[in-house]
This record gives structure tokens, C-alpha cells and sequence, in this order.
């Protein structure tokens, strides 16, 4: 609406909600809804809001700008004495309620938005406090946790869970020779790499510097060497884009191995060193009931490289 519509409507409206040249008790709520119709700070609030609420004081508005134009040409219901207090009092209730209830809304509506918008920084909060910031797998504290519910699962049901423990070979010279920028370069391949590999049972957790974790629920020990087989050959098939980088891998299962996360873990460590004693580049399997390493070897143990 332009300035001189404005004027006219507004000047329309204090002569309907005038009688006899005096402004009606009544007519002062009206004359407010009017203004705040108008302001701007209104009309910023409106347009957030569903068509509905925009129709409803636009209709509003439209009644009284004919019956106060009818009134102003001394025709139209209200320009006989017959005017009565509880038609104004009805109008100004219509117009009241419609604006407190655009007011309502928008309030409503922002305060929703905001707790969606702090639901979803809480949500992006939790996630980043699980995950390894480079690599984007899981860290060592979601590990820890995870593998104590998974274990205790595994109890219930009677079935067994694998931990492979990963260590890259000679990853340091890595780091020191082409820098730190080449060596997260090959820490994100790896991690790539380890999830084309796990099920969607699986996790895959950084444990930090260049060792990784994985747990297999429902794994068989021949099935996690299979696996642990199958990365440590992927891994040396990329060796070349790696900048030569190999891996050693250790497997432990529940409950044959140990029945607790921190015993299970050690005694995939245990086996990962001894891979990595034996040459690198290879799966070890950890023996049940000894601190001795199974005399089984990977298929594909191959010459440690350089």
C-alpha cells in the first residue's frame, strides 16, 4: 500500500471509529491493530509467516475501509445513531485476536527454529566427538565404549566378535621424507580403503597415529584372518601410490581370546608386533591361554620391504 492510500485508509478509519467528532473508547485498540498492521516491523514478521495469517488482517482491514468509507459518505451501517458499542467491541476482538495471533505464531515459529537449529549443532557435537577429524572413522573413545557394549551382546547371544589391529610399516619415513601433507595423504587412503573392506555390521576406529582398530561382530576366526588377508593384500597392491607403505596386522576373537575389551585389544596388539617381528607385511593370530603367538601365518606373508 503507497503513502496516499496509507493516509486515506488510516484517516477512513479514525472517522468510522468516530461519533459525533468524538474518538470512541472502543476505537483505541482498533487504531493500534491499524498502525501495527502498517509498520514495518510487522510486515517483516508477516512475511515469515503461512499465507493464512497473511489474509486474515488483510480481510480485516478491507471490512473496516469499506464501512469506515461508508460512514465517512453518511451512508452504511454505521452512520445511523444505531451504532452499537458491541459491534465495534466485536471488530476490535476479531482485529485484536487475528494480531495477537500473528504475534503468537512468529514467536512459536522462531523459538522452534532455534531449538532445531540447537538440536542439530548437538547432534553435529556428539558426531564430532566420536570421529577422527582426518580420517573421518571412529576414534578411540567410541571404540572403547562400542566394544564393551558389542562384547556384552556377544555374551548374551552366544556368539563371537573380532578385533583386528592394524599398524602401517614404516610410516614415519613417510612423514619425515615427503612430510606431514603425504602422510595424512596415506592415513585417508588407508581409511578409504578399510571401509570398502568391513561390513555394515563392522567399525572401523583410528587408534591412533598409524594404527587402526577394527571390530567384526559375528566373525569366525578364519573368517577375520580372511579378512585381515584381503586388506593387507589390498594395501600392498597400493603400496606404490602409498609412497611404499605396507601393513601388519594382529587378530584376537571373543570369547577365545580373551572375554574382556581390554585383555581382547592387547591380545591383537600382541599379535600385530609379532607380525611385525616376523618381517611385516603379514596377518598373526593370537594364541588363546598363552602370551605366544599361533605359529599360523597369513597366505600372503610376504619379505618385509626395504
Amino acid at each position: 500500500m503507497n503513502a496516499v492510500a496509507r493516509e486515506r485508509y488510516q484517516t477512513g478509519i479514525s472517522g468510522f471509529l468516530s461519533y459525533a467528532g468524538r474518538v470512541l473508547p472502543i476505537a483505541l485498540p482498533m487504531l493500534a491493530v491499524t498502525y501495527a498492521i502498517f509498520s514495518d516491523a510487522f510486515a517483516a514478521t508477516l512475511s515469515s509467516l503461512p499465507l493464512t495469517f497473511a489474509v486474515l488482517p488483510a480481510l480485516n482491514a478491507l471490512v473496516c475501509t469499506i464501512a469506515a468509507w461508508h460512514t465517512l459518505q453518511g451512508r452504511g451501517p454505521f452512520a445511523s445513531e444505531a451504532l452499537t458499542t458491541s459491534l465495534l467491541l466485536l471488530l476490535a476482538f476479531v482485529g485484536t485476536l487475528v494480531s495477537t495471533g500473528l504475534v503468537l505464531n512468529a514467536v512459536v515459529g522462531e523459538r522452534s527454529r532455534a531449538f532445531e537449529a540447537l538440536a542439530q549443532a548437538l547432534k553435529t557435537l556428539k558426531e564430532e566427538a566420536i570421529r577422527d577429524p582426518l580420517t573421518n572413522l571412529y576414534n578411540r573413545r567410541f571404540l572403547r565404549d562400542y566394544l564393551s557394549r558389542e562384547l556384552m551382546r556377544a555374551a548374551r547371544e552366544g556368539i563371537r566378535v573380532a578385533v583386528i589391529m592394524i599398524d602401517l610399516d614404516r610410516f614415519k619415513r613417510v612423514n619425515d621424507t615427503a612430510g606431514h601433507a603425504a602422510g595424512d595423504f596415506v592415513l585417508t587412503e588407508i581409511a578409504t580403503l578399510l571401509k570398502r573392506h568391513i561390513r555394515g555390521t563392522d567399525i572401523a576406529c583410528r587408534y591412533g597415529g598409524e594404527e587402526f582398530t577394527l571390530v567384526l561382530p559375528n566373525a569366525t576366526l578364519q573368517s577375520a584372518r580372511r579378512k585381515g588377508e584381503a586388506i593387507c593384500s589390498a594395501i600392498r597392491e597400493e603400496s606404490g601410490r602409498l609412497r611404499g607403505v605396507t601393513a601388519s596386522l594382529g587378530v584376537a576373537i571373543f570369547p577365545d581370546h580373551a572375554a574382556e575389551p581390554a585383555p581382547l585389544l592387547r591380545a591383537a596388539d600382541k599379535a600385530l608386533y609379532d607380525a611385525k617381528s616376523r618381517g611385516r607385511n603379514q596377518v598373526r593370530i593370537f594364541a588363546h591361554g598363552t602370551d605366544k603367538i599361533s605359529p599360523l601365518r597369513s597366505k600372503t606373508a610376504k619379505r618385509a620391504h626395504g
